[in-house]
């Protein structure tokens, strides 16, 4: 399976450098990206993998490819120089990606090329689109209410219409928070998640999105950082503040799962044997064994934030983050051990090959652990 959708290093609250609202200056960001023979051991903050083919991407633009397990890299042609949050794979040779400034690109060859699909434009127009009908309906709510109840609908009323506002705003000036993470189920159905609530949905391909970010109960607009799907079918999405959301009718209604923790959820992780994990701030992992109804504390003996993770058939997960944290668990994440790595680094995403090693970015760009080994193959650390 590909990472977790964090992406992490983009994450708001544990990366200052990358924080909402303060992107690029734009005279340089809408520039195609340079290439760089350093862009390997760049700010890289995410990667993917699809059969023979790894996607690394990251600042300024940068996403990298290899069909060689990572020996060898070559530099995509990307049309901005946006910082690039995330990465995922959408059935034969389609790639998805997504950027700060609340860009959505598209490749069709595997990642060697890219186009925008969505500005920071296009996604506020969405949002005009969800809330202009959001508005009618709340409208017409309190047209029909009681007077007990007609007081609290024009508050709602009011907090809606100045919602418009700001999307009306961004229409023109163009969003400054950035698109979070990227998530394909199979070629056609697949999510696109960002800062303060944007939750993007597509049924065809990415031909067109639709924002459902307002049918999700989710009040506060939180960031929302992740999703995947259990094998029984249900979505979970996690998020700041200890947001989770699930649906059990593929994405048709969504439910509020009661907080279990009030700090941030960095990933969503289902494994091998149907269970669902969430991990995050302080080195906090939770899972569920039915579909998210219920969670577990699972005691990993580690309190460094966990930022990104990746499971396979096997019943192997591994999650990673902060100060060289990574764990690694042979039982579908009811228990982790520490694999030792070097330098400290803090790690964004990771990608597992089949014969157990690690393939891990973040700052300082590209680093291969072997699990079996518990030893660095390549990557500086001497951070």
């Amino acid at each position: 399976m590909g990472t977790v959708a964090v992406r992490a290093a983009v994450l708001i609250g544990a990366f200052g450098w990358l924080s909402v609202g303060h992107g690029s200056p734009t005279e340089f960001a809408l520039l195609p990206a340079l290439k760089s023979e350093l862009a390997e051991q760049s700010l890289l903050l995410d990667v993917a993998r699809n059969d023979g083919r790894l996607l690394v991407a990251g600042e300024q633009g940068h996403i990298l490819y290899s069909d060689d397990d990572g020996q060898s890299w070559t530099q995509a042609d990307v049309p901005v120089s946006l910082a690039i949050t995330s990465v995922a794979f959408a059935g034969a040779d389609q790639a998805w990606a997504t950027a700060h400034d609340g860009f959505l690109l598209h490749s069709a060859d595997n990642g060697a090329t890219w186009q925008v699909k969505l500005t920071g434009s296009d996604v506020a127009k969405l949002s005009v689109g969800a809330i202009e009908e959001r508005v009618e309906e709340q409208r017409t709510a309190v047209a029909e209410a009681t007077p007990e109840t007609r007081e609290d609908l024009e508050w709602a009323l009011d907090d809606t219409l100045f919602a418009l506002e700001e999307a009306m705003a961004a229409v023109d000036e163009g969003m400054t928070s950035p698109m979070l993470s990227v998530w394909f189920a199979n070629a056609r159905e697949g999510y696109a998640l960002g800062a303060y609530g944007i939750f993007l949905r597509t049924s065809d391909g990415g031909e067109t999105w639709v924002m459902e970010g307002n049918e999700l109960d989710n009040p506060d607009k939180y960031h929302l950082y992740g999703i995947t799907r259990s094998s029984a079918g249900t979505l979970l999405v996690a998020g700041e503040a200890g947001t989770l959301l699930r649906s059990l009718d593929d994405g048709g209604s969504w439910i509020r799962v009661e907080s279990i923790y009030p700090g941030s959820f960095f990933g969503a992780i289902a494994t091998s044997d149907g269970s669902l994990l969430i991990f995050g701030l302080r080195g906090n992992v939770f899972r569920s064994t039915d579909e998210g109804e219920t969670w577990a504390h699972v005691d990993t003996g580690d309190q460094r934030t966990l930022m990104c993770g990746t499971a396979s058939g096997n019943g192997s997960v591994i999650l990673a983050g902060s100060a060289g944290a990574v764990l690694r668990s042979d039982d579908n994440g009811a228990s982790f051990r520490s694999v030792p790595t070097e330098g400290g680094r803090v790690y964004s995403g990771v990608s597992a090959a089949s014969d157990g090693t690690l393939m891990l970015v973040g700052f300082g760009g590209i680093s291969v652990i072997d699990t079996n080994a518990n030893a660095m193959v390549n990557g500086d650390s001497n951070e």
